[in-house]
């Protein structure tokens, strides 16, 4: 029997082909904007409304735009939390929300049943307080155990030294912003931002342009309309020279290092797909990543080393991080 030569790696196949199915557009009488993708292979459809809006600086009440998106489906004028979760599981659907939108899923045949669920929670969430309490705890809970977590540690004092923490995209949430966040928070955020001529809806699945305006105009046709405010905040900090954070923890047998900086990357930029190519090579998550292979294979420093890219309409960034033994953290 022949031997299988593996000196010599195989050649790379052919690119798959991707056929991404055409889209048909229309606009609702409310400003919705309606993207819909006809897919017949399977009975499913799926619905996806995001908010196109600016981020929101929370300020005191920091944590309070994320609770408003996971607590809309926690009970409406027409439903509580139990009806709700009850009548998606009757249909094996999916119901999701945050802060800046909605998404469901199920069978063609349940979608009024679905469309009716998804209108009820997106227009007249009540935000009960019994629920808010809940969700409080939570977050508290996981605040107190990241004082404890050197990787959530570096995170945030890197979002903070990326974008300054007078921008929304700096805010670091503490014990003290929750002990702010009242549910009128939470109804002024959804009252303001979720308006539908600041969204748009997309369809894909098995379903007709004709089905699709039919059922947007029937459950989205009355979501009211108003003026949604935009926002614009100051530069981030720029620095003549690398800075450098230190947080020291008494006691910790290994050290995060993380090396971070903003980066002009918006989706669509010319340089995007390259930058992602380029940061799958350089760490990008598989055990072959160049970051990988040097520290963990070759000097032994970490079980890994990672990079990450990001993309954003507004400012992008790239970091790079790893866990290392303390004794090593020059070194690495």
């Amino acid at each position: 029997m022949a031997q299988l030569d593996r000196s010599t790696p195989p050649e790379a196949g052919p690119a798959p082909q991707i056929n991404i199915g055409e889209y048909e557009k229309f606009t609702l009488k409310n400003g919705l904007r309606v993207f819909v993708v006809e897919d017949h292979k399977l009975p499913m459809v799926a619905y996806n409304l995001t908010l196109d809006i600016d981020p929101v600086f929370e300020g005191e009440a920091a944590g309070y735009v994320s609770l408003a998106g996971d607590l809309m489906r926690s009970g409406t004028t027409n439903r509580n939390k139990a009806e709700i979760d009850e009548s998606i599981d009757f249909i094996g659907a999916t119901l999701n929300t945050h802060s800046k939108g909605i998404y469901g899923r199920s069978l063609k045949k349940h979608n009024a049943t679905l469309l009716e669920l998804m209108s009820d929670v997106l227009m007249n969430p009540t935000f009960p307080q019994e629920e808010l309490e809940k969700s409080l705890k939570q977050m508290e809970t996981g605040i107190q155990a990241e004082k404890n977590e050197p990787s959530a540690i570096a995170n945030n004092i890197a979002s903070v030294l990326r974008y300054g923490k007078d921008d929304p995209y700096g805010e670091v949430v503490s014990e003290e912003n929750l002990a702010n966040i009242t549910t009128g928070h939470l109804k002024t955020y959804h009252q303001t931002y979720f308006r539908p001529n600041a969204a748009y809806l997309v369809i894909v699945g098995d379903i007709s342009v004709k089905e699709a305006k039919k059922q947007a105009k029937k459950y989205f046709g009355d979501w009211e309309k108003a003026e949604v405010p935009g926002h614009t905040y100051s530069q981030w900090p720029t620095y003549e020279a690398p800075k450098v954070a230190i947080a020291n923890r008494d006691g910790a047998n290994q050290s995060t290092i993380m090396v971070t900086h903003t980066l002009p990357l918006t989706p669509g930029h010319p340089n995007a797909i390259k930058a992602s190519v380029m940061n799958q090579i350089l760490g990008g998550g598989s055990f072959n990543t160049r970051l990988f292979q040097n520290l963990r294979e070759d000097k032994g420093y970490t079980y890994g080393a990672y990079s990450r890219l990001s993309t954003d309409k507004r400012i992008g960034y790239f970091s790079a991080s790893a866990q290392v033994r303390t004794s090593v953290t020059d070194s690495a």
